[in-house]
């Protein structure tokens, strides 16, 4: 659907004299955006001829799901990621470079390789609003845990285990940061 725009001016300023400004630019939302409203701002274009069209979308933080595939670090899964590249590169040929189309095929077969092994060992995680870097196997066991029991004794344990959870993980950051940028300005954020 065709956004509308809150106040109708020119998008496009004509350099040449006697020629009009007009309105080419256009902007185009998903339905569920149907009362959305687009500014047009004139004074945001600078050298350019067409002027700025600014949107805002509602999105709440609640409404984004993000999803990727990851490896966890020094897993099973990327012990065999690692492997499966390793392997499957030492059995490419690369004695046969005598062109740029041979070179372009073997790029696209180590590309293959990676991606195929990516894809053989990567699980997919969905990323909300409320997830944490720092959860852990220890963690989730003893939420579990808690919320059979709701015992009082289980709460103590599933608090405790998630600021050590908390605390070792920020630990590890800052050690990261540390040794590998040693820049202090890194920790601020």
């Amino acid at each position: 659907m065709c956004s509308l725009p809150e106040l109708p001016v020119p998008t496009h300023y004509s350099d040449t004299d006697g020629h009009a400004n007009l309105v080419i630019d256009l902007i185009f939302l998903d339905m569920s955006c149907a009362q959305v409203l687009h500014r047009i701002e004139p004074d945001l274009r600078w050298p350019s001829d067409h002027a700025s069209l600014l949107v805002d979308l509602p999105i709440s933080p609640e409404n984004i799901r993000f999803s990727r595939k990851v490896l966890k670090r020094d897993s099973d899964e990327e012990n065999d990621f690692l492997s499966s590249v390793t392997m499957r590169l030492r059995a490419l040929n690369f004695s046969r470079l005598n062109s740029v189309d041979d070179l372009d095929l073997l790029s696209k077969a180590i590309s293959r390789v990676i991606f195929n092994a990516w894809e053989a060992n990567a699980r997919n995680i969905t990323i909300t609003t409320r997830s944490k870097e720092w959860w852990n196997d220890k963690y989730r066991d003893t939420l579990a845990i808690y919320r059979h029991t709701r015992a009082r004794e289980d709460w103590r344990l599933f608090c405790s285990t998630t600021r050590s959870a908390k605390q070792s993980f920020f630990d590890d950051k800052i050690a990261e940061i540390v040794s590998t940028n040693k820049c202090p300005w890194d920790l601020m954020s």
